[in-house]
């Protein structure tokens, strides 16, 4: 299937469909579902060459990096530890949350301005403020949240590392 995929020989939606009933339990349909809608905005923005604000862009773009499915993913990995609480906490969208969609998001421009080679120096700069200003927001909450258990925290914080 990964195969078909990759080639283009599967059916519009079908991947999509097979992750659906698959991969994702129950509780990770909605999360992922926000994830494709944030994505599918985007992309419409780019066939009508809508710009828009950057509030507007962070509001769709937080959601479309898919740092909270990516949370989802981490805590059914480690199976009895992240407890319900640990869902509700991540889908109340808590600070340390935010803080991390919005440092995958804005890495991940940085990442391809780089890769492009885009003149946007003070905007990279300026971008990276926001990064770091994240990260301090994630060191904060790590300190003060006791919401959930020290597992879940960390298993928070080691993805924060990987977002680089």
């Amino acid at each position: 299937i990964l195969f078909r995929a990759k080639h283009g020989l599967l059916p519009s939606g079908y991947l999509f469909q097979i992750i659906l009933k698959t991969c994702l339990p129950t509780f990770a349909h909605a999360q992922f579902k926000i994830g494709a809608k944030a994505n599918f905005d985007l992309a419409k923005w780019g066939l009508v060459a809508h710009v828009p604000s950057f509030r507007e862009y962070m509001e769709v773009g937080e959601e479309e990096i898919v740092a909270c499915l990516t949370l989802e993913g981490i805590f059914m990995s480690m199976g009895k530890t992240a407890t319900k609480e640990a869902y509700e906490w991540r889908k109340s969208r808590p600070k340390l949350v935010k803080a991390l969609c919005i440092k995958g998001r804005v890495r991940n421009d940085i990442t391809g301005y780089e890769q492009y080679g885009f003149p946007l120096k003070e905007a990279i700069r300026e971008l990276n403020k926001i990064v770091a200003d994240a990260d301090k927001t994630l060191n904060e909450e790590f300190l003060k949240t006791v919401a959930v258990g020290r597992g879940v925290l960390k298993a928070a914080m080691h993805y924060k590392k990987s977002i680089k």
